[in-house]
């Protein structure tokens, strides 16, 4: 019979661990004879490693090998025998159990396994034999970079764009087709569901067709040998698709796409292998009309955003904390310039004044002791204000600024938005009319805004292409426009004005 090994991790039977966190296990041997071997040792491995086949380098009838390899663990103990020499030893037939322990380092990237490339890490035990190669047992292990999305208030901004496009019919441009697409947060972890708008205004004469809403994967990989090189991957995660939005009309879909078990967005540019996501929205026009495609960047975490009542308190618990801390600094701050002017213009001050000034200073410091003391416990700390002091940045610093947390039930479910208020069909229609005739609306231009009113509408609108701003308002009664100081003036002469700024 052969020698058997099993290797095994204490406590995770599935061998996923975060970076910067312990590994430990136990490897298991068995072996029937007796064996003559110079050593055992066992060995944590972890490495990333590209290659491919280039053609046409350095000539065309040739090939190159595009690659690249950086370690990032390697961590070898001999539990039987050592290095050292070339001396062996009787391996007595029987079973045998020895243990490895490693502390994972914090900048470790994730596991990954491409097309041109992978990173990958490995339990490695390895018998040395007297005369022969040596028998070796490979168990890998995941290793997953952690990125908690509750760390930046940046991942709770939520998503937005929106794009403008204009056809060509029988050599004269069609109505304009308003895209605009958004989602709630713009970080999600696997196991999540991405909740998304969809609005589509089609005052055109052309029909859509089809509307895709797409969540990629992209992967980049950089080889350093023979030369500097990249190459680049994409993977398609989830698909939604919707009808279609037939000309001079406009629809708002809703959906979510489901994120399954995938490696966060890589966030170390040391590696050669980086991994970003992306959500890709394409709307088919018939005929032969060119596709409307817009792309948003997303991140992909590994711990998501929480959005419960735990997570609502400790946040305002750390904010309270900060908010203590800074105002003990800045009395303490100030009690100490009150006290050196004193001292240089009376030094040959009383005993009585010596007394006063010792017993509050250590009534501040047991009261900075009692304050840290209950920050050690975890306890909330009432903000303290003095009518002597002044107040600090925090302190005045409102409360609005800060990111809101959105309390809700459900996980799954990011809570719901303020709806889009589209623009009425006839206010669509008469700025189409207005501006048909102007050159820098005749290619493809973003709207940034859109707001609607029941008795004032007011639009502005943005060109890509040049700096510049029109701003239009229109009333039931008259004109209102905007001049470059903020003032308003209003007039009846047309229904409609507007101004290049």
């Amino acid at each position: 019979m052969p020698i058997e090994c099993l290797i095994s991790f204490d406590n995770n039977p599935q061998g996923v661990y975060y970076a910067g966190q312990e590994l430990s296990g136990v490897v298991d041997l068995s072996v029937d004879a007796t064996k003559r071997i110079k050593g055992i040792h066992v060995t944590v491995s972890g490495y990333a490693k590209i290659r491919w086949i280039k053609k046409g380098y350095p000539r065309d009838s040739e090939r190159a090998m595009c690659r690249a390899y950086r370690s990032y663990l390697s961590s070898r103990s001999y539990v039987l025998g050592s290095c050292a020499g070339n001396s062996c030893i009787d391996w007595l037939a029987g079973e045998y159990s020895y243990t490895f322990h490693v502390i994972l380092p914090d900048n470790l990237p994730t596991s990954f396994d491409g097309k041109y490339g992978q990173i990958h890490y490995e339990i490695i035990t390895t018998i040395e034999r007297s005369g022969r190669y040596p028998k070796v047992f490979k168990l890998p292990f995941t290793v997953i970079q952690p990125l908690d999305l509750n760390a930046d208030a940046i991942y709770r901004v939520p998503l937005e764009i929106l794009d403008r496009k204009r056809f060509w019919s029988f050599c004269c441009p069609t109505g304009p087709l308003t895209v605009k697409f958004s989602t709630p947060y713009c970080g999600y972890a696997p196991g999540q569901k991405i909740h998304f708008v969809l609005y589509i205004n089609n005052e055109s004469s052309i029909d859509i067709t089809e509307c895709e809403v797409k969540l990629k994967q992209e992967v980049s990989y950089e080889s350093h040998d023979p030369q500097h090189e990249y190459r680049y991957d994409k993977h398609l995660i989830a698909l939604k698709q919707f009808g279609n939005v037939l000309r001079w009309s406009r629809k708002v879909y809703r959906g979510y796409l489901d994120l399954p078990s995938i490696p966060p967005t890589s966030v170390k540019p040391t590696c050669p292998i980086s991994v970003n996501y992306s959500i890709k929205i394409i709307v088919n026009p018939t005929e032969f009309h060119w596709k409307l495609k817009l792309k948003i960047p997303l991140t992909i975490g590994s711990i998501p955003i929480m959005d419960g009542p735990d997570a609502l308190l400790r946040f305002n618990r750390r904010q309270q904390q900060h908010q203590v801390v800074s105002q003990n600094f800045q009395m303490s701050t100030q009690q100490n310039q009150r006290q050196r002017p004193q001292q240089r213009s009376q030094p040959n001050s009383s005993s009585n004044n010596s007394s006063s000034s010792n017993n509050n200073n250590n009534n501040n410091n047991s009261n900075n002791q009692a304050t840290q003391a209950m920050l050690r416990s975890g306890a909330t700390l009432p903000a303290q204000t003095s009518p002597s002091s002044t107040p600090t940045t925090a302190a005045l610093r409102p409360m609005a600024a800060m990111p809101a947390i959105l309390v809700t039930s459900d996980s799954d479910s990011p809570p719901d938005y303020i709806p889009m208020m589209p623009p009425s069909y006839e206010d669509a229609m008469a700025l189409s009319e207005k501006f048909s005739d102007d050159i820098e609306f005749l290619t493809n231009v973003s709207m940034s805004s859109i707001m609607s009113a029941q008795g004032d509408v007011t639009k502005t609108l943005y060109s890509e292409t040049s700096n510049t701003q029109f701003r239009c308002g229109v009333q039931q009664e008259g004109v209102l426009a905007t001049d470059a100081n903020g003032a308003n003036t209003q007039g009846t002469a047309e229904p409609m004005n507007y101004e290049k700024k």
